[in-house]
Formats: structure tokens, sequence, C-alpha cells
């Protein structure tokens, strides 16, 4: 299917302006796995929403380069072993943070994007219901099953009071 969908805008707040702002807001799973690749930037915790991460990848790669700068290469040879132990746990960690957090953008966009019902909406229920000794007078709509049985119930009593 085309994405031209996704440039047409009918403004308002119904269902087809809540999919184009949840369209361009999901994460998507090719451009995480992409950011892997440059895993001592910790760019693709950025881009999952976990900037703690990203720095944290960030400074022990700041270190491993310092350590190897300075001549240390012990301790960098073990920082590197670190990151990418760390990388291989990445591997694991990107499918279910990005569900999490695409799942999150979504109950935002459909739940968050409604200021809620108009003042004074109670429901379909009117101030006029028929009272229950009254019939019910028509409205243009079909009476609810519990009309139709105090209608039927009433029909059955006066079939036997005539009768009798």
């Amino acid at each position: 299917m085309s994405d031209a969908w996704k440039k047409l805008d009918f403004g308002g707040g119904g269902l087809q302006s809540a999919n184009l702002r949840l369209a361009a807001l999901l994460k998507k799973r090719r451009t995480a796995w992409l950011l892997l690749c440059a895993f001592p930037l910790g760019l693709h915790h950025d881009y999952l929403a976990d900037p703690r991460g990203a720095w944290s990848i960030r400074a022990v790669t700041l270190l491993a380069a310092g350590a190897l700068w300075y001549g240390i290469v012990a301790t960098a040879i073990a920082l590197a072993a670190v990151l990418l132990a760390w990388a291989l746990i990445d591997t694991q960690w990107i499918e279910p943070r990005l569900t999490k957090l695409n799942r999150q953008l979504r109950m935002q966009v459909y739940l968050g994007g409604s200021g809620g019902a108009p003042a004074g909406f109670r429901g379909r229920y009117t101030d006029d219901e028929p009272a229950r000794d009254q019939p019910a007078h028509r409205t243009g709509r079909a009476p609810s099953f519990a009309e139709q049985e105090r209608l039927l119930r009433e029909l059955a009593r006066r079939k036997s009071d005539t009768t009798q």
C-alpha cells in the first residue's frame, strides 16, 4: 500500500488525524538496528528513549579511548570487552524496548488525544424516559428490550382481563 495517505491531513481530532500523528511517532525496527551499528555512540539508546543508557555507553567508550590514549592497553581492552558484551545484550534488548515504546506511543495518541466528553454529556440516556406505568411513546427509535417486555406483559394482562 502506498504511503500517500500520510501526506493528507484533514485536520480535526478524528481517527485519521490520530493515525497521522502515530505514524510520525512510531519507532521503526530498521532504524533501531541500523543505529546499533554505531554502538559506541549510543545512538540506538537515544532513538529508543533511553538517555541514561546512551550516556553510559558514551562514558565507557570515552574511558576506553582515554585508556588507549594514555597507553593503558589492558584497561582499554577490558573496557572494549565490556562494550562488546553490552552490544550483545542490546541485541536482545532492542525488540522488547521497541515494542514497549511503540505501545506507550499508541496509548498516548489514542487515549490521550481527546479532551474528554463535551460538557453536560450524559451518554445516550435522556431525561424524558417514559415512566414504568405509562406506555412508551414513539420517538422514532425502536423500543428497548425492557420496554418490549413491559408492553408484552401489559398486553397479556389486558387479554386475560377481557376473557374473564
